[in-house]
């Protein structure tokens, strides 16, 4: 019978359980010092450069959200310069006023009544740019939320008591087409004059013709060239070969030759800067010295041209029904001189005779400024009387002229049609 050794045994399971652990405890510090060698140099850049994309990023999304939200403050305010412009009245109905305090005090935490409630519209009072409750004030984003489409146009087009507010300011009076210096540069061509202007009340007016005293486009047979310098216009005259032609056929629509030669000299004009009145002073002088070219003459035998030009206007501007109708008046006096010479053997123009005319100056204009810009004018001068009237065909950017004189009372003068019409296109565009 076979006996274990037991002591034996004990001994060979000991050392088998201590190989055992010490495998299990080898195997352990392996394991963590790759784990070691493996994490250290790998996670801990992805880390930082993980942070560091985050803080990027949200720091862009903050800048982002800046944006969209002074956006959305531009949308909800209305420029104080534009302001001026539009339409603004109280409401003083009471019901009307309750039911918008309900919706300012809805909106806000502040007090919203017992006070007034001003309402701000766009020109064509076709949208509500601002109501006002005391402090507290509503722009387009917040009306288009909380007032419904039928609250809207009932403050808009609804019959109920209201005060109409003047906050417009006429702005200073400019003596060139657009009325007004352009915030960068404003160019306007027709076939009657040409400006060009920058935002410092400076440029370049180019006029054909004498329209201070009625006679327009080439009827004069000269032009004036003037350097824009704020009140101040300062320039040149000159003679033009233009309108020197015979037709066999004068239709009523026919551009009529003109009957006066175009002279040299000088022209000055000022306006006084004053925002809704105007003292103007106008003075030119020029004469015909010599046949440089005989295109520029007209006649056989007697040459007639404008000597001389002297006025003094006052002139005032007045707006009616929310600055959409605006009205000019102008009076004062003016003189004119019309200078009758011969050509001379030796080729010069020997001035003859010279007659003087002395009379007051009358004139109305008006102009609509509604969605579509039009106006009209009419002056009174030395028995002749000047038409003028205009109207925009693209908006902002095409315009139609029309242009006519004709003497009354009296008969025209050798100088004179009897009328003298004349249409043109006219481009202008102002930045």
């Amino acid at each position: 019978m076979f006996v274990p050794n037991i002591p034996a045994l004990g001994r060979q399971k000991s050392r088998s359980r201590m190989l055992f652990f010490a495998l299990l405890l080898t195997s352990a510090f392996r394991t963590a010092d790759c784990e070691a060698q493996v994490t250290e140099p790998v996670n801990r850049p992805m880390q930082v450069d993980t942070l560091a994309l985050l803080r990027d990023s949200l720091q862009e999304k903050r800048e982002d959200q800046a944006r969209l939200e002074r956006m959305l403050e531009a949308l909800n305010t209305v420029d104080t310069v534009y302001k001026a412009h539009c339409p603004t009245w109280m409401i003083l109905d009471e019901d009307l006023k309750q039911r918008l305090f309900r919706i300012f005090r809805l909106r806000f935490s502040g007090p919203a009544h017992d006070t007034d409630i001003v309402v701000t519209a766009n020109p064509q009072e076709s949208q509500i740019l601002e109501l006002q409750a005391g402090q507290l004030r509503m722009g387009r984003r917040d009306i288009r939320i909380a007032l419904g489409d039928s609250l809207s146009g009932e403050i808009l087009h609804g019959f109920y008591p209201r005060r109409e507010i003047n906050t417009y300011l006429p702005p200073p009076r400019n003596p060139l087409l657009f009325g007004y210096a352009p915030r960068f540069a404003a160019l306007s061509i027709s076939a009657f004059e040409g400006t060009l202007l920058f935002s410092d009340g400076r440029g370049i007016d180019v006029k054909l013709g004498h329209e201070e005293i009625g006679y327009h486009f080439w009827s004069t047979g000269s032009l004036q060239i003037m350097a824009v310098l704020e009140q101040l216009r300062v320039g040149i005259i000159a003679p033009f070969t233009f309108g020197n032609i015979k037709p066999g056929l004068l239709q009523p629509l026919t551009i009529r030759p003109r009957l006066l030669s175009g002279e040299k000299g000088i022209v000055l004009h000022y306006d006084s800067p004053k925002p809704s009145e105007q003292l103007s002073a106008h003075f030119t002088i020029g004469e015909i010295r010599g046949v440089t070219n005989p295109s520029l003459l007209v006649g056989d035998g007697s040459i007639y041209s404008v000597h001389t030009v002297a006025q003094v206007t006052y002139a005032r501007q007045d707006f009616l029904s929310h600055d959409k109708h605006m009205f000019t008046f102008k009076g004062g006096v003016g003189y004119h001189q019309i200078a009758h010479g011969v050509i001379t053997p030796d080729g010069l123009v020997g001035t003859t005779e010279k007659e003087d005319f002395v009379s007051p100056i009358l004139s109305a204009d008006y102009v609509h400024q509604g969605e579509r810009l039009y106006g009209m004018g009419i002056q009174y001068y030395s028995s002749i009387i000047f038409a003028k009237c205009w109207f925009e065909l693209v908006k902002d950017f095409i315009f139609v002229d029309v242009k006519y004189y004709a003497p009354i009372v009296r008969n025209a003068k050798p100088w004179e049609q009897s009328y003298f019409f004349m249409v043109s296109p006219r481009l202008q565009v102002v930045y």
